[in-house]
């Protein structure tokens, strides 16, 4: 990297800023709304969050920024300077600071180093500082030292943060020198710079350029996860949101209804004298409102009662607001019904039978609901619509925010082919603020996932679709939710162990089990083969679009995995446990070339020893021609020997075809003892076949050299292993 010239000689301060009596917005080029409140540079509160470009996933409190928090009035307009001037690098008097950074920052950035200035200049007034001339280095590193601990909590200790999170806060110290030609009020002396040669990584001891550290679920919280979610979406869901349209439509019905009356007693009294002849339940509150009811300890037998809904069978609206329902309440009918009879929900108490999840026995698809608990429900089937299309797809929050209702389309290619689905969002991140329109290619279960929701929201076409994306929060909710109800148990889905769960996570199983098992399932019936294809498919239409960067996330997680298996079969050959195949020789000679090397290495550097890091160098170029296959690997070095791609007529093609890889034969192939389970599980499930009477003969002789040749590979592996270790 060119490193940029420091100024030379003393800077000359200004007489007022550069940026007096501007408009905020219009310098920094961020479009306002009409009507939306416009900040001046002088002012000390800026409010942007009449933006037009703002992306969902920014709150309001973001976009105002109150200067007034900082104590000494100079460096306010300090930071007023150095906010103003991330947000506009290209104007004029920025421009002159040759340190300063030339990069448009977005809203939400800028005013994460308001809040960091903010604390670190309060901080150095707390400590009797009154300018940034008196400031020096141990200052600063004192500074960084409290702010190292994380805020105290009772009967927690404290502990120390993560060196990720102290980069920001040394960034953000040392901008103030960079921008010293622009500062009109004080700036440091001159010469100064916290920490000064030193990046901001290095002085916290961040790692540069590290790998992807976000933790995959485990599969335990995984599994039960996404079979819940699969199970609200594709059973429930439909008939939910079938229930939901016939509630809105009843609702708006109901807004035309006259209220309830004196002369209405008597119909009220015969729907309550045929209510009681046909042991109906009365209307019920939602669960929600009866926990209240409980709660605050009311009596009297109507306390579960929804009046409004019993007026609805009479025809009247706002039953419980009327003065003649006092009279009604003391009804013997209603009373004695009440006590006999009880309560239920007034929808779905004739419900649709669905399988369950655990045994497929029949069951009603939900117990009777009052209006609150269908509302309530469905936001719950919206969260697993939510928990899906981000499981399965690999979207980023930000992407999953900026869809909106209306997003979907679907088309053939061509008149065979299957259907493709697609998703409109936008990408945020390392995009200009607001983002650009990207479309995602999706799965068809995402593709009905986002239609159910957007059934269940009811919201206008170009609406939000899911709101928060605060996943973690919303499962939480709906564990709750399940256990609550009872429909957990209704249902017989999994329990879904506590855990933490976020998008993030999500995104990184889907990458890392999508290049460990590319032609698994992620769930019952989600092919990984399916979701890769999609993905692959959207990077085509969209080169530069967000799914070439997941694209890339997955092979980077599948060259980390194929090394991973190198070593691994490096060290089985050094146990003793050798490789069986017709390409078994010439990985038995590389590894050996490996081990040599490590001996050598061993023997002039011993810390080399043990060393994995120097290990997976040395076998990276071999794991790159590694391609994994259902029950062997294929090490794709020359193809002019691949037996698929003869087979194929491509023997220019630079991948290998592994749905055609016939391991037996080629040159390429090898199996390890990691295979043999696979080979000897079909061996014994065609033995079950051959052997069944039902089977046809012929299809059963078409069996045995199937059978005939998993044996051969077992044997083969069971003598490579044999012979190793003798």
């Amino acid at each position: 990297m060119m490193r940029r010239p420091s100024p030379s000689g003393p800077i000359q301060r200004r007489a007022e800023s550069a940026f007096a009596g501007v408009e905020v917005c219009e310098l920094a080029g961020l479009q306002l709304a009409a009507g939306a409140q416009r900040s001046i540079f002088d002012e000390d509160l800026w409010i942007l969050t009449g933006l037009t470009q703002r992306h969902r996933t920014i709150q309001d409190w973001e976009l105002a920024w109150d200067f007034a928090e900082i104590l000494n009035p100079a460096w306010r307009v300090v930071t007023k300077e150095i906010v103003l001037a991330v947000l506009a690098p290209r104007f004029e008097a920025v421009l002159k600071c040759p340190l300063a950074g030339r990069r448009v920052r977005s809203p939400r950035t800028a005013n994460r180093i308001r809040v960091q200035l903010t604390s670190w200049f309060n901080w150095l007034t707390g400590t009797g500082i009154q300018t940034l001339e008196e400031v020096t280095q141990t200052l600063c590193e004192q500074y960084l030292e409290e702010r190292s601990w994380s805020v105290p909590e009772p009967n927690k200790p404290q502990r120390r943060l993560a060196p990720d999170t102290l980069t920001e806060i040394v960034r953000c110290m040392k901008l103030v020198p960079l921008y010293s030609e622009l500062l009109s009020t004080d700036r440091h002396r001159p010469g100064f710079t916290p920490w000064p040669g030193r990046t901001a990584a290095s002085v916290v001891g961040a790692e540069s350029g590290r790998a992807n550290r976000v933790p995959p679920m485990p599969d335990h919280v995984l599994q039960p996860l996404l079979a819940t979610c699969l199970y609200l979406v594709n059973d429930v869901g439909p008939h939910l949101a079938d229930l939901l349209d016939e509630l809105r439509v009843d609702a708006a019905a109901a807004a035309s209804l006259p209220r309830f009356t004196v002369d209405r007693l008597p119909a009220m009294r015969d729907v309550l004298v045929q209510m009681r002849a046909a042991h109906e339940p009365l209307p019920a509150i939602s669960a929600q409102k009866g926990a209240v009811v409980e709660e605050q300890d009311e009596r009297g037998p109507l306390r579960y009662l929804a009046a409004s809904r019993l007026g609805r069978r009479i025809g009247v609206r706002e039953l419980s607001r009327s003065e003649p329902y006092q009279r009604l309440k003391e009804d013997p009918v209603l009373l004695e019904l009440a006590v006999e009879v009880g309560f239920a929900g007034a929808w779905a108490r004739n419900a649709a039978p669905i399988p369950r999840a655990d045994t497929k026995e029949p069951v009603p698809w939900t117990r009777p609901l009052a209006d609150g608990d269908v509302e309530i429900m469905a936001g719950y089937v919206v969260t697993a619509c939510l928990v899906l299309t981000c499981a399965l797809s690999g979207m980023r929050t930000s992407e999953l925010a900026e869809i909106a209702v209306g997003g979907r389309s679907s088309k053939r290619p061509t008149q065979s082919a299957g259907k493709r689905f697609r998703l409109a969002s936008r990408v945020i991140k390392w995009k200009p603020f607001g983002g650009m329109p990207d479309e995602w290619v999706v799965i068809e279960e995402v593709d009905r996932a986002v239609a159910l929701a957007e059934r269940l929201v009811g919201r206008p076409v170009g609406d939000p679709l899911f709101g928060s994306i605060m996943i973690g929060a919303r499962l939480d909710n709906l564990r709750n939710w399940l256990e609550r109800s009872g429909n957990r148990e209704r249902w017989g889905l999994p329990l879904i162990p506590p855990g933490p769960v976020n998008a993030r996570m999500l995104r990184r199983t889907l990458a890392q089990t999508i290049a460990k098992r590319p032609g698994g399932l992620l769930a019952a019936k989600i092919a990984l083969k399916h979701i890769s294809v999609a993905t692959t498919e959207g990077y085509a239409a969209r080169p530069g679009g967000s799914q070439r960067l997941f694209l890339t996330e997955i092979e980077e997680a599948e060259e980390e995995h194929h090394v991973q298996l190198t070593v691994q079969a490096f060290r089985d050959v050094q146990a003793g446990r050798l490789p069986a195949g017709p390409g078994a020789r010439s990985v038995i000679e590389a590894f050996a070339h490996v081990d040599a090397e490590l001996t050598e290495a061993a023997r002039s550097d011993p810390k080399v020893l043990n060393d994995d890091a120097h290990l997976e160098s040395l076998l990276r170029k071999q794991a790159q021609t590694l391609h994994v296959g259902p029950a062997n690997f294929c090490w794709f070095r020359d193809p002019s020997k691949a037996l698929c791609l003869r087979l194929a007529g491509t023997p220019d093609a630079t991948k290998p075809l592994v749905g055609m890889c016939d391991s037996a034969r080629c040159p390429q192939a090898t199996h390890h003892p990691c295979h043999r389970p696979v080979w000897a599980g079909q061996a014994a499930s065609l033995t079950v076949f051959i052997e069944n009477p039902r089977v046809p003969r012929g299809e059963r002789q078409r069996l045995i050299p199937e059978r005939e040749r998993a044996l051969r590979v077992v044997a083969d592996l069971d003598a490579a292993i044999s012979e190793g270790t003798a």
